[in-house]
């Protein structure tokens, strides 16, 4: 049976959205597949690296191997951020494509990690971390550091991946740091038997009508939204957030600016200025530095 957040714990979780720094309100900014505008995404390094940036949360896709191990990793083939075309070059399915789900995660560590996009770390030095690894990483890192970041996992194509949501719970059950779970799946989000906060995405075509936003704050605590939904309709920040929802917008990058700025500075300011509650960017340190005081401080404990 479905397990729906208790009154408490849905208080709690809002509480914990919505309670400002003292002193003023801020802005937090999620390391998007780590910082992942300078080491390659997925990777425990851009993942300690948006740490050591000053991010407050971390952030790793999730896709299951064969033998149903949690790993991160952003689609559920692994050909654009991989070099298994050559190392496993005889197990492509039909479409040509290696898909994570046919290989078990001994033969997925064997991998080295390339870099999918043009100008961004040039070697293939990393390895494909399962998501244990990335939750021992970050406790690990707030234990030595005295902060609090948390991880923000998304679920992704759960609709293919029955498995892929309990598996998930599995790993994070007693982690001791603060926790969102996402996913673009309404249903699969909706369902899961889990009292963590979650994040409903919502594509870039998604039209957010209030019925909408009325149906996703029965479940959630907050909306990742594209950042240019939010340009284009300067009242769903406001709207979201009169129905508890927080806003959390995607994805900032310092070399792939919205078309409508000169600046990833400028780009940063006028999404604060619309009230978001979190941004997700590759590069973190950038993000950061661009919020200026509006950012919330980077050695303090993570709203979440």
């Amino acid at each position: 049976m479905k397990r729906r957040p208790t009154p408490a714990s849905t208080a709690w979780a809002l509480l914990v959205a919505f309670s400002a720094w003292p002193g003023s309100a801020c802005i937090e900014v999620i390391a998007h597949r780590g910082a992942s505008g300078y080491l390659s995404e997925h990777t425990l390094a851009a993942y300690a690296l948006g740490y050591g940036q000053g991010a407050h949360w971390i952030e790793p896709d999730v896709v299951l191997t064969a033998d149903g191990v949690p790993i991160a990793l952003h689609d559920t083939t692994l050909n654009r951020t991989t070099n298994v075309a050559e190392t496993f070059a005889s197990r492509a399915r039909e479409d040509g494509l290696h898909y994570a789900a046919d290989f078990a995660y001994a033969e997925i560590s064997q991998l080295r990690v390339v870099e999918a996009r043009p100008g961004r770390y040039p070697y293939a030095t990393f390895r494909v971390p399962t998501l244990a690894d990335v939750l021992e990483l970050v406790q690990g890192l707030n234990r030595t550091t005295g902060r609090r970041v948390g991880i923000y996992p998304e679920l992704k194509s759960p609709a293919t991946q029955p498995a892929l949501a309990a598996k998930t719970l599995q790993v994070l059950e007693g982690a001791d740091l603060p926790v969102y779970l996402q996913s673009f799946d309404a249903e699969a989000l909706a369902a899961l038997d889990t009292d963590l906060p979650r994040i409903q995405l919502v594509d870039e075509n998604d039209r957010m009508a209030d019925a909408a936003l009325d149906a996703m704050a029965e479940y959630a605590v907050g909306i990742g939204a594209f950042k240019g939904m939010l340009f284009r309709d300067p009242s769903l920040a406001a709207r979201a957030q009169m129905r508890g929802l927080a806003v959390h917008a995607y994805t900032l990058r310092a070399d792939q600016i919205g078309s409508a700025f000169d600046s990833l500075e400028s780009e940063v300011a006028a999404l604060a200025a619309l009230g978001v509650d979190a941004l997700f960017t590759d590069h973190p340190n950038r993000v950061i530095s661009a919020l200026g005081n509006t950012a919330c401080p980077v050695g303090a404990p993570s709203r979440g």
